[in-house]
């Protein structure tokens, strides 16, 4: 039968390796990145960009997410840059306005965005910009219900 002592010492044997592999590399090499994110010729005034390494590309590693302020990102506010080479860049653009509770940043400007950029292995600057057709979508309410 199994002391407690020996079920502790068999659990933490099974656990150490899976902990050790969820934490980030710190010697995993990234490169900064900033830009501008527009819509309809203006700067997106609040929001976020995130960075997904593509798989389907070949590229693996860690994903990054990253502030939009004034129309600005810059991953010298975050932890970590991006992985270099071809990225999946999901967007949120809000209008800033926020009322401090629900939606603290304001409302969405268009519905998530997403597009792919090749990003060098060097520190590298964009401009992204969010195409003016994109609208967030109306919903109306079926027949029969309130």
């Amino acid at each position: 039968m199994l002391s407690a002592r020996n079920c502790f010492a068999f659990l933490l044997l099974c656990w150490a390796p899976i902990a050790v592999g969820c934490g980030a590399s710190d010697d995993l090499k990234t490169y900064p990145i900033s830009g501008t994110v527009m819509y309809k010729d203006k700067p997106v005034p609040a929001g976020s960009i995130t960075l997904i390494p593509d798989a389907r590309e070949g590229n693996g590693g860690i994903a990054i997410s990253l502030d939009i302020v004034d129309g600005k990102f810059d991953s010298e506010l975050a932890e970590r840059g991006h992985m270099g080479g071809s990225h999946i860049v999901n967007i949120v653009g809000l209008d800033g306005n926020g009322d401090g509770d629900l939606f603290p940043q304001g409302q969405m400007l268009f519905p998530d965005y997403q597009t792919t950029l090749d990003l060098p292995e060097e520190a590298s600057t964009q401009e992204i910009v969010i195409p003016s057709d994109l609208k967030m979508q109306k919903y109306r309410a079926r027949s029969g219900e309130i």
